[in-house]
């Protein structure tokens, strides 16, 4: 829980009475490894927050390949915001790489706590804006058309991904076939 105090105190000044509030409306599950979090076309009921862990996030193309769009590790938010604000389908699937913890809140409890304290419609303002950067990296990524110059960046932006997630699912994330990956680590 002390995780998400403080990402949340990393935005806002949050008051005694605001934090007896947040923590009222905040769960806990365990997750084991490979276990789907959400499912491509599903509606979101929950946003959620890695205290514990790693998710990936992927979509499957119309020819059923995976394709790896984010990580997400400990004190990082797990919502596709438009799908859980919305109430839309969602356009990805989660599924733990490892054994995750996580907190999250309902749709309807968060809505109802943004009723209560306005104030946190900032907070979550940035928390998008801080969302979008990690989007923005993925982009980013993918414009370097060198893939040995792809991997050099990940391994500098976020070396726990290198550390943490397994090769196949990189090679994805960067756009690269597996073998290419292996040859781009190897140094060849």
């Amino acid at each position: 829980m002390q995780h998400f105090i403080d990402f949340i105190s990393s935005y806002a000044d949050v008051s005694e009475k605001e934090m007896e509030a947040m923590l009222a409306i905040v769960h806990t599950s365990s997750h084991k490894k490979h276990e789907v979090l959400h499912r491509q076309g599903s509606i979101l009921k929950r946003a959620a927050f890695v205290t514990k862990g790693a998710v990936r996030s992927y979509y499957i193309d119309d020819t059923g390949v995976e394709h790896t769009t984010a990580f997400h590790l400990e004190r990082q938010p797990l919502v596709p915001f438009e799908s859980f604000t919305q109430q839309t389908p969602v356009s990805l699937n989660a599924i733990t790489l490892e054994p995750t913890d996580l907190l999250w809140t309902s749709h309807e409890e968060f809505f109802g706590f943004l009723e209560g304290f306005p104030k946190y419609e900032k907070v979550l303002r940035h928390i998008l804006g801080s969302s979008l950067t990690l989007q923005n990296e993925q982009m980013r990524l993918m414009r370097v058309t060198s893939p040995r110059e792809r991997y050099e960046l990940l391994c500098n932006l976020r070396p726990e991904v290198i550390q943490r997630v397994p090769l196949k699912h990189i090679a994805s994330y960067l756009g690269m076939a597996l073998e290419t990956l292996s040859r781009v680590r190897a140094g060849k």
